[in-house]
């Protein structure tokens, strides 16, 4: 019996990967996974055999145009499914499940799961329809936030949280707030692309003794230039990295920026994996005033809420932070963790019971 993982996303972008590929591995149940490739890189995963896709995409093109860049890889993948006939199909995001929707509700009915990720397009409802059918003939779907249920077809999803527990468990969490007078880290920590709001906190904090403003990711070098036309000293950016790299970039980070935008179903209804980096450093987290980001951190006790007005942040935020109690912010952030915990372990339930079906 053999699994396959099927992603139009880089591996290192697949937060979630080890929930499935840990319990394939304690079960020594065999997987292969066929994926895209858009930085050109290899990456780690212990897969049985790994199909990796390169694909060329230039960020000044939209979105149809990026979409169509990506056929190429529904050919590749669909000749690999058709020879190896997998027994069960793990479709990564929903434009995975789209590209490749007449194989899977033809060849593989119940036989796939889809984990859905964001918002794509379901306003559309020619594409609503497609996506609905293509859930309907899944084994199971999960979402990573209850926030996609305004969105999303009705069906019964399993909710999953969205974070690396292997990485996350190797992150060292805080044991007090910073001492007064330090500068405190605020770190942006992923695929960095949403520039305009960037340069906003850039400067918004630029050369304030009190900040050190971090950006690690794929992107990050695209603010460089910014950063020295404007002489802001306080900003550090580091480009792509290894994913095994993450606890040590965020061993001296003090505050998660999680200010990506607003204002848009896809990023007000999502959970972004920076919350989860909150919970396990013991950290506030930056979020944006009416999200779905601010109600859960801020039913954690961890959340700043930013308006559109950055003028007064240096000041407001730091006066906040330390305001805070944090023996009270380390408890909530155990409590958070706790509570994932028990949310995932019925993933975990249900992905047991349903794929013991297939490998008595």
């Amino acid at each position: 019996m053999k699994v396959c993982i099927l992603s139009i996303v880089n591996i290192k972008h697949m937060s979630m990967i080890s929930l499935y590929t840990d319990y394939l591995k304690h079960n020594n149940i065999k997987y292969d996974i066929i994926y895209v490739d858009k930085y050109n890189e290899v990456e780690h995963i212990e897969a049985d055999n790994i199909f990796r896709y390169p694909v060329f995409i230039k960020k000044r093109w939209g979105k149809i145009r990026k979409i169509f860049a990506y056929f190429g890889f529904r050919k590749y993948g669909l000749r690999i499914l058709s020879k190896e006939k997998y027994d069960f199909i793990v479709v990564w995001k929903t434009e995975t499940a789209l590209m490749f929707s007449s194989f899977l509700t033809k060849n593989a009915k119940k036989r796939y799961s889809i984990n859905i990720r964001d918002y794509f397009m379901e306003k559309n409802y020619l594409i609503l329809k497609r996506i609905e059918k293509t859930i309907e003939n899944s084994r199971f779907s999960t979402i990573s936030s209850e926030g996609f249920k305004s969105f999303l077809p009705n069906y019964n999803y399993i909710t999953v949280h969205s974070f690396n527990k292997t990485l996350l468990e190797k992150c060292t969490p805080k044991k007090s707030l910073k001492k007064y007078g330090e500068p405190l880290h605020i770190c942006f920590i992923g695929y960095v692309r949403f520039f305009d709001i960037d340069k906003k906190l850039i400067l918004a904090l630029g050369n304030d003794v009190r900040y050190i403003i971090e950006f690690f990711g794929e992107g990050s070098q695209h603010l460089e230039e910014f950063v020295l036309q404007n002489n802001i000293k306080n900003v550090d950016l580091r480009k792509g990295f290894p994913l095994e790299d993450t606890p040590d970039l965020l061993k001296n980070v003090d505050v998660i920026n999680n200010l990506y935008g607003k204002d848009d179903i896809a990023l007000d209804t999502a959970v972004s994996t920076k919350f989860y980096y909150a919970l396990y450093l013991n950290t506030p987290i930056l979020v944006f005033k009416g999200t779905y980001m601010e109600k859960i951190s801020n039913e954690y006790g961890i959340g700043f809420s930013v308006g559109d007005d950055f003028s007064t942040l240096a000041d407001d935020f730091y006066s906040w932070y330390y305001l805070q109690d944090f023996d009270k912010l380390a408890k909530q952030c155990k409590r958070g963790i706790n509570d994932i915990k028990v949310t995932n372990e019925v993933f975990e339930n249900n992905l047991k019971g349903i794929l013991s079906d297939y490998f008595k």
